[in-house]
């Protein structure tokens, strides 16, 4: 009974919408007689080629409303069209991530790229799928006491960790890092996964989630990394030369031999991150909080400018040689300020200790 009567409310519906339609067109086409029998005395046409004229006017002006309306009606028509194709290519790329077959999910994550770039409304569905499929196909890191101890996502078996990502992943990764910038509903997150080796050369991803996350030994050239959550990561050896991390929170995050040449980190909370032996030459370290940081041998060698509090922070062997040290702090032992507040070796034997 209930199926009966939604069909009969649908039949009414379809009815009415008909009968609403006859309406309207016969309206229409009152006053376009009525336009016609009139339009010469509307226009005070008193000769013969005067009223000819004024008929021919209204026929134009009926013309050209309908041909406006025969287009707005294709110009839909298109528009349900394409966006049908735009979901059946969605749902059939997402058919393709669960494959079995390596090359068959590569090509879901291309094809949802595709998506991606043609249809701005598909955006955030894109985004979240490749973000949930790296997620459940990407193993959780693991921590120093139990390297062996994570089991797949997906096979259930207990390999070694992988030394880079598995292809589908770096294409997955590839397309978030490179997506087209559109204001999104929500930050990528890739907290605490295993993505060691990730190849994320002029990624864009500001405000990311990579809190926890083992991303040591990855290409991340001129990322785009500005307010990002690093806390804890483990970026140890990650190539950051260029990478913006303005106002990155690093809070215990490890950098130890990071190479950040030219790196941009103002405003970067680095309380208790591990610098050791990292590479810091021309980084632009303004206001950025070093409290309890260890750059033990760290390179600051002509760091653009000074960086913030340093209370706290392990400087021993440290190259620190053109730095411009803030005013506020204290000159590190074995180096002292010269022109311009840059630092020079007090001992010019180069022993800073």
């Amino acid at each position: 009974m209930r199926k009966l009567a939604i069909i009969a409310r649908s039949r009414r519906g379809r009815i009415g919408g008909w009968t609403l339609a006859a309406i309207l067109a016969l309206a229409a086409a009152t006053i376009y007689g009525v336009a016609l029998w009139r339009a010469p005395g509307w226009m005070h046409a008193t000769t013969a080629q005067d009223r000819y004229n004024a008929r021919v006017l209204v026929i134009s002006v009926g013309g050209a409303i309908v041909v406006g309306t025969g287009l707005l009606y294709t110009a839909r028509n298109y528009r349900l069209s394409r966006r049908g194709q735009v979901t059946d290519r969605f749902t059939t790329a997402l058919e393709r991530l669960g494959s079995s077959e390596l090359y068959v999910r590569i090509g879901g994550v291309h094809a949802l790229e595709h998506v991606m770039r043609d249809s701005a409304d598909h955006h955030d569905d894109v985004i979240e799928v490749l973000t949930k499929f790296t997620r459940d196909r990407t193993p959780r890191r693991a921590r120093p006491a139990d390297r062996q101890g994570w089991m797949h996502p997906v096979t259930g078996s207990v390999p070694d960790l992988p030394a880079e990502p598995a292809p589908d992943i770096q294409a997955a990764l590839t397309v978030v890092g490179h997506r087209p910038h559109r204001p999104e509903r929500q930050l990528i997150d890739l907290t605490s996964l295993h993505l060691t080796g990730a190849q994320l050369d002029n990624a864009y991803l500001p405000g990311a989630n990579l809190t926890g996350a083992d991303i040591s030994r990855a290409q991340l050239a001129a990322a785009w990394l500005e307010g990002a959550a690093l806390d804890g990561a483990n970026l140890t050896g990650a190539y950051l030369v260029f990478a913006n991390l303005t106002g990155a929170k690093l809070v215990g995050a490890d950098l130890t031999g990071a190479k950040l040449e030219g790196a941009f980190l103002r405003g970067a909370k680095l309380e208790g991150a591990f610098l050791r032996g990292a590479h810091l030459a021309g980084a632009d370290l303004r206001g950025a909080h070093l409290a309890g940081a260890d750059l033990t041998g760290a390179e600051l060698l002509g760091l653009l400018t000074a960086p913030g509090p340093l209370e706290g922070a392990f400087l021993r062997g440290a190259d620190l040689d053109g730095a411009i040290w803030p005013p506020s702090e204290p000159v590190p032992e074995g180096w002292q300020r010269g022109d311009e507040g840059r630092l020079t070796r007090a001992d010019p034997s180069g022993r800073n200790w």
